[in-house]
């Protein structure tokens, strides 16, 4: 039976056969299409994990944000074929925030063999460094820009927290990282927990965890352009 083969990537590192297991890596080794959330990130795991692999011999599908329902139908001619396919994000693992999980359905729908790899995930590497509740937690993803949009995100926060005990964990695009910070400062209140964990399993690796009173009176990080977790709990 063909099988899609999800392949996680590293969260930065240049070192895959250090974050990687060996059968993660043995999945990438020998499938030959690919479908990819971009290009560079997929290039340079292949690179890194074998240099002397070259991308001219291999076949790779963009999925992401600007994949539309025609480009749907031409992934779905992959899946006609019998060969293994792998499919990458751009950081962590497939399908989880991560359009890859189109992906994912069409395998299902096509009788195939779904195999998820083992590998780094930025949310829950950050949501066990945090000190929070990790048996009841939601991802909220990018925060919306728009401010009646990103005012009814942070209701929703505050109500998981309060009503159901949930941890909340969202991002920022890197540049806005810095913002971020000062908007939880300014939104929460003084006893609230929160955890900001940054570069995860890189050498600059920084994670922080407590009470808003206590980062008010720290000096902040600058975390500009660096990718980043948020996490808000008890």
């Amino acid at each position: 039976m063909p099988t899609l083969h999800l392949i996680p990537n590293t969260l930065g590192s240049r070192t895959p056969h250090v974050h990687l297991p060996a059968s993660a890596i043995q999945a990438l080794e020998s499938c030959h299409r690919f479908i990819v959330e971009s290009q560079p990130s997929w290039g340079r795991l292949i690179h890194d994990v074998n240099p002397e692999r070259s991308i001219r011999e291999l076949e790779y599908f963009l999925l992401n944000e600007h994949t539309d329902e025609q480009d749907l139908l031409d992934l779905s001619r992959w899946f006609r074929g019998g060969a293994d396919i792998g499919l990458l994000s751009d950081a962590g693992c497939p399908g989880v925030a991560d359009p890859g999980a189109q992906a994912v359905r069409l395998a299902h729908a096509m009788g195939w063999r779904v195999q998820p790899h083992i590998g780094p995930s930025s949310i829950l590497l950050a949501l066990m460094a945090s000190g929070m509740n990790g048996q009841a937690f939601a991802f909220k993803g990018y925060l919306p820009r728009a401010g009646n949009h990103r005012d009814q995100r942070w209701r929703e926060m505050r109500e998981g927290l309060q009503r159901r005990r949930e941890t909340q964990i969202f991002m920022e695009p890197p540049y806005r990282n810095n913002q971020a910070l000062k908007d939880c400062l300014n939104v929460l209140p003084a006893e609230q927990q929160l955890c900001v964990a940054v570069d995860l399993t890189l050498e600059t690796e920084w994670i922080c965890s407590q009470p808003i009173e206590k980062w008010k009176k720290s000096t902040l990080p600058n975390l500009d352009k660096r990718p980043c977790l948020f996490l808000i709990g008890h």
